[in-house]
């Protein structure tokens, strides 16, 4: 909550007091009659900020991107288990179908986790994935004859859950704190260099100022909120799951029938 706060009032509110600052400085040195002139260094400093800005969006655009994808891959992965399991023995059956019903159970209780929650998650999963596995191989002690659905099984929910452990670990990628912290104090400096250089040239439209607040707080906020999507606004799309999971409770419900 701290993080919004910061973010949509804060952060602005310090840009602004950033470009006070600057040009509070600038009448300071025309007091004493000291002079500026440009020397083009101007431009270079804000097209390094902004192409560190470019750089930052692209790596958490490619983390929440990278999201999306293994999310498909899971809900490959879960239409596979299930298929599969409508023909195998009942009590196979019962135990995959179980093992989907927890696995469901785990998904839908831990929607966009944070970083330290996702651990606990990945326990969850492993926890589910022994169960199983303790139940095939006593199992397969008195039914050797279905080693090869077994083989099958195992095979299945190991690559749903190396993929869903994927998915979970994902949340902790984010552009690192150093790359934020380096962005916004770069960004208070440029605040404080427009500032600077309108007061110098008595330069007294607002218009650059205006827009800088506002890309500078857009941006920066849209890296953090992709870095976030346990508490962010871009949350991933979880639909693909949700209609495997459907269709699943579906088959259940006429199962039991």
């Amino acid at each position: 909550m701290f993080q919004y706060i910061f973010f949509l009032f804060l952060y602005p509110a310090l840009l602004l007091f950033s470009v006070f600052m600057g040009a509070r400085y600038a009448t300071h040195r025309l007091r004493l009659n000291k002079s500026w002139k440009n020397i083009g260094l101007e431009s270079s400093l804000m097209s390094i900020y902004a192409l560190l800005i470019s750089f930052a969006l692209a790596g958490s655009s490619n983390h929440a991107n990278q999201r999306n994808d293994e999310i498909y891959a899971v809900a490959d992965k879960l239409s596979l288990v299930i298929k599969k399991s409508k023909y195998y023995e009942p009590e196979l059956k019962k135990a995959v179908q179980d093992y989907m019903v927890n696995f469901f159970k785990i998904h839908e209780n831990n929607l966009n986790p944070d970083a330290k929650a996702s651990e606990i998650i990945i326990r969850q999963v492993l926890q589910n994935d022994q169960k199983l596995d303790y139940f095939l191989i006593n199992y397969l002690k008195t039914n050797p004859e279905s080693k090869a659905e077994i083989s099958e099984i195992t095979s299945n929910t190991s690559n749903l859950r190396s993929e869903y452990i994927r998915l979970t670990q994902n949340y902790g990628k984010n552009t690192p704190t150093l790359i934020i912290s380096i962005l916004i104090v770069y960004s208070f400096m440029m605040g404080f260099l427009i500032g600077f250089m309108k007061k110098t040239h008595d330069n007294q439209t607002f218009i650059v100022t205006t827009i800088f607040i506002i890309i500078s707080s857009l941006m920066i906020g849209a890296i953090w909120d992709q870095d976030h999507p346990g508490i962010g606004f871009i949350k991933p799309n979880y639909e693909s799951i949700t209609e495997v999971s459907n269709l699943f409770k579906a088959y259940l419900l006429r199962d039991h029938i």
